[in-house]
């Protein structure tokens, strides 16, 4: 017969010996303070690589690389200038940065910090911003009290989400080849989405309206518009949905010509303009008189690469102010990142687990896999492929989520 002592030391050891056992196991396995290392520092072993080109006639840059660079590069082009004042400009049509500088600049060393502000602060901010700690949330395990971290917009808009894109000419009396222009000039933006449709409509008459308040978004001012705030009125926002309209300066009268939203003109007798309705839709407005009521799809090149703006700013796309192929460039970057995140925050969960249960095979390999999966997006991002570190980070979260969703987790809960 034991003794009641000897009972109760062994009651008391057995749980201390079964936790020793397990932490061997998953130790000789794989080791729980690598897998903790990956969730406390989900990025610091990742590298983003940005291409920018530089075209300087009057000055050698020796820290940086030069490559050839062609209009079918997607990259920055930055571009020198000696001038007599120092200065910025972004071309968001052709894709490049200028910076002007003068002699004085070049003396005192200003022109590769002009240059890098230029970058930094004017072309790729709103990226880096979500680089920063401040664009993280961190999260507690209430059960084994693990830290693990998320991307702010994982909760975002995502480019699997449905999204219709509703094309609409705006005047009965004009026809227009949209469906040709989308194909010729939309497809860069179409090749990101994985579930969208596409409408195609056409005004049936020409109906004047009186002025009046229609909401908060649509501008009052333009509410007397032939067929604009009847459309918008007859066709609800919806953010699975988005309206992108043609509208000819020659449909609507003369005042026009004084019509103004947020202290910008409507009308411009030099140059189409653009106008975009929160959470709705955006308003293509053109001259259309020289094509004799028909719009060909390469009179259409600037209209799509408008709306091709509106697509993007519906998904949240990062720098209004840069042309469409950087735009999608930093997007698959910054979803890159979010994606390692996330599988960080998933592993933590999986290390949480482990704690207090035995490792088994089919798990160990689950985790071999998505860290090897991890390696090859860390290559494509040093490589500038970006559409297969995105594709292959997509591809790590959503196998990895399946493996473990068996695993019984504990409540999370997001610290402020």
């Amino acid at each position: 017969m034991f003794k009641p002592t000897l009972v109760l030391v062994i009651a008391l050891i057995l749980p201390l010996v079964y936790q020793q056992l397990l932490n061997l196991l998953n130790r000789n396995t794989i080791p729980l303070h690598v897998l903790r290392y990956y969730v406390q520092h989900p990025l610091d072993d990742v590298t983003i690589k940005i291409p920018v080109y530089i075209e300087s006639s009057d000055l050698r840059f020796l820290d940086f690389d030069f490559y050839e660079y062609t209009n079918q590069t997607d990259a920055l082009l930055m571009k020198f200038f000696i001038s007599d004042g120092n200065g910025i400009y972004v071309d968001a049509v052709e894709g490049y940065a200028a910076l002007f500088y003068t002699l004085e600049a070049v003396d005192a060393n200003d022109v590769p910090y002009f240059g890098t502000q230029l970058l930094l602060d004017h072309c790729y901010n709103d990226e880096i911003k979500n680089y920063v700690a401040d664009s993280f949330l961190q999260l507690v395990d209430n059960d084994s009290k693990n830290h693990s971290f998320l991307h702010q917009s994982q909760f975002e808009t995502s480019l699997q989400d449905p999204l219709r894109l509703v094309f609409v000419m705006m005047s009965a009396e004009t026809s227009w080849d949209v469906e040709q222009a989308v194909k010729l000039h939309l497809e860069p933006v179409l090749s990101i989405l994985s579930n969208y449709t596409l409408e195609f409509l056409h005004v049936d008459e020409d109906v004047k309206s009186p002025s009046r308040y229609i909401d908060e978004h649509f501008p009052e001012e333009l509410s007397m518009l032939p067929n604009l705030a009847d459309f918008y009125l007859a066709h609800n926002s919806s953010n699975s949905t988005v309206y992108l309209l043609y509208y000819p300066f020659e449909l609507a009268d003369d005042s026009i010509h004084t019509m103004s939203v947020d202290n910008h003109s409507i009308y411009s007798s030099k140059e189409n303009t653009f106008l975009n309705i929160k959470s709705w839709g955006s308003v293509y407005f053109a001259h259309t008189e020289s094509y004799h009521g028909y719009v060909s799809a390469l009179n259409l090149a600037d209209c799509m690469w408008s709306f091709a703006e509106t697509v993007l700013d519906h998904y949240h796309f990062p720098n209004e102010n840069m042309a469409p192929a950087l735009r999608i460039q930093m997007y698959k970057r910054i979803a890159t990142v979010r994606n390692l995140t996330y599988f960080s925050h998933r592993l933590s969960q999986v290390v949480g687990w482990l704690e207090r249960n035995i490792l088994d095979s089919s798990l160990g390999s689950a985790i071999l896999d998505a860290f090897d999966r991890r390696e090859q997006v860390k290559q494509m991002l040093q490589k500038y492929d970006y559409d297969l570190a995105l594709q292959i980070s997509t591809d790590l979260v959503a196998v990895f989520d399946k493996q473990i969703q068996n695993l019984d987790f504990g409540d999370l809960e997001i610290i402020e």
